[in-house]
């Protein structure tokens, strides 16, 4: 192949790349790549829901109990701009959580994963196709890890989202055209969709940034510090 062709098919297979780049992302973005359970599995090494993988933790001091958390109540510093509450954390509920000596596990900001830190007109975005995709493989990954927990024998306290948040608010939300108001954020909702689809009994509560013993008290009615 002489010079001259040579420079011709490279620009070819360029522009070739180039446009079966933006059709793959065309399709993603129309949502014509096709939804199906995602595969759990990890070979050799153990695979979700497998007999021969289940233990018997009794054997150490951990205490066996979980709770998930709306990831801005340990780190404020995901929220949008002007809007945290406090300079880090919840310290107040969380002391209570620690007291009690229930292992935290810290859910993905489904906002910033999807949208980004600097996000705006978080509804709008978690709604659009390409975000409810991203949004439906966060939540199919925390459905994986509820379900592991349990199947190891393990209690599930709860799951506690960020009340007035467009994405995490349990009772109260974010409407972009009325500010706070009664409802549930996007990725509370699709969350207790997925929950009654998986038959999870898992109870879903909200946590108030100045009504943080709102949320202490009904950790106290499951009596967890016992």
């Amino acid at each position: 192949m002489n010079r001259k062709n040579l420079e011709t098919r490279r620009r070819f297979l360029k522009k070739s790349s180039i446009a079966v780049g933006a059709l793959t992302l065309s399709n993603a973005c129309s949502g014509s790549i096709p939804n199906s359970d995602p595969d759990y599995s990890i070979p050799e090494n153990g695979f979700h829901g497998k007999s021969e993988n289940r233990r018997d933790w009794s054997g150490d001091i951990r205490s066996g109990k979980v709770i998930f958390i709306a990831h801005c109540v340990l780190n404020q510093n995901a929220r949008m701009v002007n809007v945290a509450d406090f300079p880090a954390m919840h310290d107040q509920l969380l002391d209570y959580i620690q007291k009690a000596q229930v292992g935290i596990i810290q859910m993905t900001c489904p906002e910033t994963y999807c949208l980004g830190l600097g996000r705006f007109d978080v509804r709008v975005g978690l709604e659009h196709q390409a975000g409810m995709e991203r949004l439906q493989r966060l939540i199919d990954d925390l459905i994986f890890t509820i379900q592991e927990y349990l199947f190891q024998g393990m209690e599930v306290v709860g799951i506690i989202g960020k009340e007035g948040s467009p994405s995490c608010g349990v009772n109260q939300t974010w409407y972009n055209d009325s500010g706070h108001g009664d409802g549930q954020g996007v990725f509370i909702r699709e969350l207790k969709k997925k929950l009654k689809h998986n038959k999870l009994d898992i109870p879903v509560i909200g946590v108030a940034d100045h009504k943080q013993n709102e949320a202490i008290e009904w950790l106290e009615k499951k009596q967890i510090l016992t």
